[in-house]
């Protein structure tokens, strides 16, 4: 998965270095201990014994009762633990295990409707699932397009597709192969949205196609790429699994209302990350400049939609239809946190991940998958590490396939966006990178084979999560200059 903050997700992969040791997690005492002494048992977790025991205890409580979220949130928490200290292979075989324990029947208690704690807790435990097979037994052929061969040059960020157990492959490109003939170069190069503009601008500017045939940017980059003239319009005709099965709060846009030019890949949400210890439990947007939390708060300083986007949501403004005049009140209630000492600046070459990690900060805006990948799984014995939308709502982020300017290889890319479109593709690249998916009927593929992901409130939003999230409005030239030249004024930046 690509880290906002620019961390590798093989960190906790290269955590799992002992074998077998997950089906021996079972301990007949654990159902009489308490549940202080489950706690106990998982602050000793450097003991793998210790946490199993801590994560049958929590099992027996949820057992009792289902709709015990702190229980469910500990299981979850305990059950990433395990699965990021043990070979994939050990991973699945002890998800299987514990779904016939009945596990899954409190996952989906955790998917419905409940309390943002509920909705964390589903998350972690989806996020250890690893890759899986297409989730409706044999494939069949995805993209409709036949052998047609030939080349495709996908630029992509770090860890975002499904890799095979031993790191050598990527299924579902391999799949693509098999039905397509179609030799895939798949070249994780993109790290920064500015930074990989760069190696576009060179090129398109002079009329000329860049080295990719497909790319995979955010929703910002793909409205001035489109405002440039720098994007080929995808042949719908062509795709008949797009933009059809595509969820409907990502068709029509503003950047792009006839949906043909961004087919969606991954989407992701910014809200509250906190640590429950430090903070208790957190829903509003108010934490973010509560006087109590004074100089631990940490805002995203690098990010100006996602920042003046929450500000303008605590406000009550939408970032969908920001005004100038709103964008500047949104801004001096972001100068005023930072003026008045509420806001710790991370350290050079450091992130708000490294600030909440170390203790410096004690809540912030924090995008979901990285509290859940990299915050939880290296938490202290006295952390508690949660992530919430906000009853007042959250933003919305989409990173989109995109096709560039005079591309050479037009109809394998668009054969590569009709295969990922099936529910079956994008259900095995979900199971793998656990951010939000926006393929209609992914979450129905999975329900017989990972039910964990299937009903994870953070990868399958709900109705009610779906209609609290916002995206930011788009930008013309003038705008975006002036807007982030404003907040970096603002954020030291």
């Amino acid at each position: 998965r690509p880290s906002r903050v620019g961390s590798s997700p093989s960190s906790a992969s290269s955590c799992r270095t002992n074998s077998c040791i997950l089906l021996l997690y079972i301990c007949a005492c654990a159902h009489s201990l308490s549940a202080q002494t489950a706690d106990a048992l998982y602050a000793d977790r450097s003991n793998p014994t210790s946490a199993r025991s801590a994560a049958e205890i929590w099992r027996g409580a949820l057992g009792s009762n289902p709709q015990d979220y702190d229980a469910a949130w500990k299981l979850a928490r305990a059950y990433y633990w395990l699965g990021t200290h043990v070979p994939e292979s050990e991973r699945r075989r002890f998800l299987e295990a514990t779904a016939l324990a009945g596990v899954g029947a409190f996952l989906a208690a955790c998917g419905g409707k409940g309390t943002e704690t509920a909705s964390a807790g589903a998350a972690s435990t989806a996020a250890v699932s690893g890759s899986a097979a297409p989730a409706s037994g044999a494939a069949s052929p995805a993209t409709g397009a036949g052998k047609i061969g030939g080349t495709l040059n996908f630029a992509n960020w770090i860890g975002y597709i499904d890799i095979s157990d031993d790191g050598s492959s990527y299924p579902s490109l391999d799949r693509f192969t098999k039905e397509t003939g179609v030799v895939v170069n798949y070249d994780e190069s993109i790290a920064n949205n500015e930074e990989f503009f760069s190696t576009l601008q060179g090129p398109l500017s002079q009329n000329q196609p860049p080295a990719w045939d497909i790319i995979v940017v955010t929703d910002w980059l793909v409205a001035r790429l489109i405002r440039l003239g720098w994007l080929e319009p995808i042949t719908l005709s062509a795709t008949p699994n797009f933009p059809a099965n595509l969820l409907p709060q990502y068709r029509g846009r503003a950047f792009d209302p006839e949906t043909k030019f961004a087919a969606p890949w991954q989407s992701g949400m910014t809200g509250i990350g906190f640590d429950k210890k430090k903070t208790g439990e957190l829903t509003s947007l108010a934490a973010l400049w509560d006087t109590k939390f004074k100089g631990k708060i940490t805002y995203l300083v690098d990010e100006m939609r996602d920042t003046v986007g929450l500000a303008a949501i605590k406000l009550g403004f939408d970032p969908a239809k920001i005004t100038k005049d709103q964008f500047d009140t949104a801004l001096a209630e972001i100068d005023r946190a930072v003026k008045g000492n509420l806001v710790v600046k991370p350290a050079a070459d450091s992130s708000y991940v490294d600030a909440l990690a170390a203790g410096d900060a004690v809540v912030g805006m924090a995008f979901s998958a990285d509290v859940l990948t990299l915050l939880v799984p290296d938490q202290q014995r006295d952390q508690d590490f949660r992530f919430a939308v906000a009853s007042e709502g959250g933003m919305l982020w989409t990173d989109n396939m995109c096709m560039p300017k005079g591309l050479k290889n037009r109809k394998q890319a668009e054969a590569f966006i009709n295969f990922y479109y099936d529910p079956t593709v994008a259900a095995q690249v979900e199971a793998y990178v656990n951010y939000v998916c926006p393929v209609k009927g992914a979450a129905e593929a999975l329900k017989g084979k990972n039910p964990a992901i299937a009903n994870n409130p953070l990868i399958f939003p709900p109705a009610d999560i779906v209609a609290r999230l916002h995206q930011f409005r788009v930008l013309d030239a003038t705008e975006e200059k002036a807007w982030n030249d404003a907040f970096s004024q603002v954020m030291g930046t």
